[in-house]
């Protein structure tokens, strides 16, 4: 898809509606899972909860990642706008900040790295273990499993050496 600049004014309009109905959605599905979760008594986040109901439509393919995408972009783009009234709320509590100021930055900074080392440990058994998947692909195509298909390959190549013509002279003689 190409940069929102280089597209015409009603391109960018179109997008930007695209977008617009896309962010909709995403919130109609925070505000699903949030009902859901006060009418059973769920004990997680509305987010967390709409998040895996995502997934679960992208991954079974009821819901196409283009259905949500630009819409997706805009929040990741716009993030930052989301930690203000954050920020802010840490602003009105200033006794907070500065008797517990440390031990919170401290508790960022450890949470920070832990994810990053998680996500650094997942990604290499993932590439591991496609690569362990992608050499048994290529070893099973050199290798036949099934002794049915050896058997017939052998007849088939019984069949080519009785049609030679030497062979046909040989059986007559």
């Amino acid at each position: 898809m190409p940069p929102a600049r280089s597209l015409p004014a009603g391109g960018r309009l179109l997008n930007g509606a695209a977008a617009g109905v896309q962010v909709a959605a995403l919130c109609a599905l925070w505000l699903l899972a949030d009902w859901l979760r006060a009418r059973l008594g769920i004990a997680l986040p509305a987010g967390l909860l709409g998040l895996v109901a995502l997934a679960a439509l992208l991954f079974t393919g009821a819901v196409r990642g283009g259905w949500v995408r630009r819409g997706a972009d805009w929040l990741l783009g716009e993030m930052l706008l989301f930690f203000i009234p954050a920020v802010l709320a840490v602003v009105q509590y200033p006794d907070l900040v500065r008797h517990q100021g440390l031990r919170i930055c401290a508790v960022i900074a450890l949470s920070t790295v832990a994810v990053m080392l998680v996500t650094a440990l997942v990604v290499e058994q993932v590439y591991r273990l496609e690569l362990r998947l992608a050499r048994r692909a290529r070893g099973r195509r050199h290798r036949r499993q099934d002794p049915r298909q050896d058997r017939q390959q052998d007849q088939r190549q019984d069949l080519r050496q009785d049609r030679r013509p030497g062979k046909e002279q040989q059986h007559h003689a």
